[in-house]
């Protein structure tokens, strides 16, 4: 609680305070809804909330540089259940700096103080909830040349999650830890040119999930890695804009069964076609293994399809409608889960870039294990906007 508050009175003061601020945005979001599935799981416990959202973005050039920031803090309650609320406050922070004509060189950090609350057990007449409060950081740097009629470009970056030891709602028992850290480290390389009008490029990345020695033992994590080679394709036709990327990703681990493929395809298409001025209809489709924030204690194949439509009702009213399904086979058990998410939102523009949206979602989640498959509703109703 100190550090949101803390947060929220640093964003403020810059704001309010700093000349050299003056060309920064203030983004905020208010509001509120119920769910029928607070928790997203078997319990479907439904609970009513509320929500706020602020942050401070900006730019500014140091000596040749270029420095983007951004302090954020964000807060939902649910009065319900209390040890459910949750509270983040984080800061981003990138430098870029043109070396020469044909060199660019990038450097950007962020770190966030999150926490959060869950079930542990839940049984008739008991609901034995937590609070936990993680540290999210991530860094990376990157740079890019200009040759030969076209550009390279290398990226090294890692993903730290830190999870803290759970409060048990019960008073008098001693904190656990009920997960265990990962970091995540991504070295990715390339090169892009012009051709047919659009652009072609290919890339090569390694990734490696680097799990401590006490949470691999005791939280069933195992380390894994992958490299991926693809070849993409982009280009606008018309009122069309594509984006096609398709390769090969290969898993290693020694833990990874002798029956698992380690080869599969990857896939990443993007596609967005402005119909008419008033109507754009954007679709993707991707396929990748995933190594952090999944279920599996290794990696997850996952496939993905979107489809968004976006439709101006009038100057100042707008809908949008958006569909996603998620396929996800797990590497270290024989199981899958399918996740389809529905959201309808409604947005009526107002004066000095406020808005109101009004949100309506539906999730269906269905696994291999019948038991564990569970839906959700939501509506939610907010006033954002940024000044």
């Amino acid at each position: 609680m100190r550090i949101f508050h803390g947060t929220l009175a640093t964003i403020l003061l810059l704001a309010g305070s700093n000349p050299s601020l003056a060309d920064s945005a203030i983004d905020y979001t208010f509001g509120g809804g119920r769910t029928s599935n607070i928790f997203k799981d078997t319990t479907r416990l439904p609970a009513s909330f509320a929500e706020a959202g602020l942050s401070l973005r900006g730019s500014f050039d140091l000596e040749e540089t270029d420095v983007a920031y951004a302090v954020t803090t964000r807060a939902r309650q649910v009065p319900r259940y209390r040890f459910a609320d949750e509270r983040a406050a984080g800061i981003e922070l990138g430098l870029t700096r043109d070396i020469g004509e044909t060199v660019k060189f990038t450097l950007r950090g962020g770190i966030e103080h999150r926490q959060t609350g869950d079930i542990l057990l839940a049984l008739p007449g008991l609901l034995l909830g937590y609070r936990q409060t993680d540290i999210l950081a991530n860094a990376s740097t990157g740079v890019t040349i200009e040759h030969a009629g076209g550009k390279s470009h290398l990226t090294a970056s890692l993903a730290r999650f830190g999870p803290g030891k759970a409060r048990l709602t019960i008073p008098d028992l001693p904190r656990v830890q009920l997960e265990g850290g990962n970091t995540l480290y991504e070295v990715t390389g390339g090169h892009i040119r012009p051709l047919l009008g659009g652009e072609v490029g290919a890339t090569v990345q390694f990734r490696t999930n680097r799990i401590p020695g006490d949470p691999q033992d005791n939280f069933e994590r195992y380390p894994a890695q992958t490299l991926r080679g693809s070849i993409a394709f982009g280009r606008v036709f018309g009122a069309v804009t594509l984006l096609a990327e398709a390769g090969l990703v290969r898993v290693q681990s020694p833990q990874l069964g002798t029956t698992v493929d380690p080869t599969r395809p990857f896939l990443k298409t993007e596609l967005a076609w402005a119909i008419t001025d008033a109507v754009v209809l954007k679709g993707k489709l991707s396929r990748d293994i995933a190594l952090a924030d999944i279920d599996d204690p290794m990696g997850e194949d996952v496939r993905t399809v979107s489809l968004t439509l976006e439709t101006a009702l009038t100057e100042k009213l707008k809908l949008s409608l958006a569909f996603e399904q998620a396929y996800s086979d797990w590497l270290t058990y024989d199981y899958r889960t399918r996740t389809n998410a529905t959201t309808a939102t409604l947005t009526y523009t107002l004066a000095k870039g406020a808005a109101v949206a009004l949100e309506y979602s539906h999730l269906v989640r269905k696994e291999a294990d019948e038991t564990a498959d569970f839906k959700v509703n939501g509506l939610a109703a907010r006033f954002q906007g940024s000044f």
